[in-house]
């Protein structure tokens, strides 16, 4: 996979120094995992498709015989970067699911076949950027082909991140319209920014700020190479 340099876009908002994790009262949160992946050469996203049939196998059968369910996306950004050809998302319902998952699969036949299958076809980097859901609006049936945006904030000196929690719970982003709202907080010490706030909808704007359109564009620093703070993907649900 091409190296993600720092002017790719995702990698520049997403990405953060290791630090000792602080799970505290987020333990029965959702957790959030995006992996940057790139098509290994020769290789195309029919080929990934085919190979998901053992995955999606593996999933529906550990949710039907033990009870624990995984959300997995394919991130198809709007606009095409150098770093990385798309985001591979993983879901969990929370840390103790993720835990029980990581002992499944390790023990599965089945999944460490889809690993070998996978790895030949993509090159994920295994430094997955974790976060926590702490506030969610879900109005909305997300379909595969559906937008994600994905807006980020570093919160300028003098702002407080509880006091912009309680305006974004309470904010409307889409007059009008339907969608899922996902306040995510990356479980790190030190990052580039302090939240990030993911929607869901069939509602498609190129140029649409979600920092913006939530009134904080002055709460929040500017990225030099991203002045918008907002991200657009082509979503597909993998199940």
């Amino acid at each position: 996979m091409k190296k993600v340099i720092c002017i790719s876009i995702l990698f520049s908002l997403l990405i953060g120094c290791s630090g000792e994790e602080d799970i505290g009262s987020y333990q029965n949160k959702k957790i959030y995992e995006f992996s940057w992946c790139s098509y290994n050469e020769n290789y195309k996203p029919q080929d990934l498709n085919n190979e998901l049939i053992s995955y999606i196998g593996f999933l529906n059968n550990l949710e039907s015989r033990n009870g624990l369910k995984k959300e997995t996306k394919y991130l198809n950004p709007y606009e095409k970067f150098d770093g990385y050809d798309f985001i591979w998302l993983d879901i969990y319902e929370n840390e103790l699911q993720k835990n029980a998952f990581s002992e499944f699969s390790i023990n599965s036949e089945v999944f460490n076949n889809w690993l070998i299958s996978k790895k030949e076809i993509i090159d994920c980097d295994e430094n997955k950027q974790r976060f926590y859901e702490i506030n969610v609006n879900s109005d909305y049936s997300f379909s595969d082909g559906d937008q994600t945006y994905i807006g980020f904030c570093k919160i300028k000196d003098g702002f407080d991140l509880n006091y912009l929690q309680e305006r974004i719970k309470n904010s409307s982003l889409f007059s009008e319209k339907f969608y899922n709202r996902n306040l995510l907080i990356p479980l790190f010490k030190n990052m580039d920014f302090d939240f990030v706030i993911l929607v869901e909808t069939d509602f498609f704007s190129k140029d649409l700020n979600i920092i913006k359109e939530n009134k904080f564009i002055n709460h929040c620093e500017e990225y030099k190479n991203f002045a918008s703070n907002s991200l657009l993907f082509n979503t597909y649900l993998i199940d």
